[in-house]
């Protein structure tokens, strides 16, 4: 009976021990906020760059995440990403002549005209979504070593998910 009395109390402690491992492994949301968007990050990841964006680099695998905004021109803010993709995504491959596109999607954004494009290049993998609201688009660009690409996912889908664009022109 006494035996069993410490068994409960060591898996007790050993559960919450896992428990506040787990958490602290999490780490704290740090958040960016400029004049164009504002995104939450957690604690695996280090600011290298503000200057142009928000360019964070993942602690444990060196991976990258790349966020930048473009201001379009008065005369986009009507016009959807579906009708102006093609020449976004053409300037971007123009850059990465080396990668070989994998998979193209419209993102399952609810808040934003978004499109997702995976490519890859040897053992390197890239994600570059595609955001738009008025005449803001919003380009990010994730990319990985492949066998670290899809342990990093999580961490860049929850920054992917608290992506906020700030109201650029207003919609007349």
């Amino acid at each position: 009976m006494k035996n069993m009395k410490y068994l409960i109390v060591f898996i007790i402690i050993s559960l919450l021990m896992v428990l506040g491992i787990s958490y602290s492994f999490k780490g704290k949301i740090k958040e960016y906020d400029s004049t164009d968007f504002k995104v939450g990050y957690d604690s695996t990841w280090k600011v290298i760059d503000k200057n142009n964006g928000l360019k964070l680099e993942h602690k444990k695998t060196d991976s990258i995440l790349n966020i930048q905004c473009k201001i379009l021109e008065t005369n986009y803010i009507d016009t959807k990403l579906n009708d102006i993709i093609s020449d976004v995504i053409y300037g971007i491959e123009i850059q990465n002549s080396d990668y070989i596109l994998i998979n193209r999607m419209e993102s399952p954004s609810e808040q934003y005209d978004s499109y997702s494009y995976l490519y890859e290049n040897n053992d390197i993998q890239a994600l570059v979504n595609i955001y738009k609201k008025d005449n803001k688009l919003i380009i990010i660009y994730y990319e990985a070593k492949s066998d670290v690409f899809d342990i990093v996912l999580d961490s860049v889908d929850s920054i992917l998910d608290s992506l906020e664009i700030i109201t650029g022109e207003p919609i007349s």
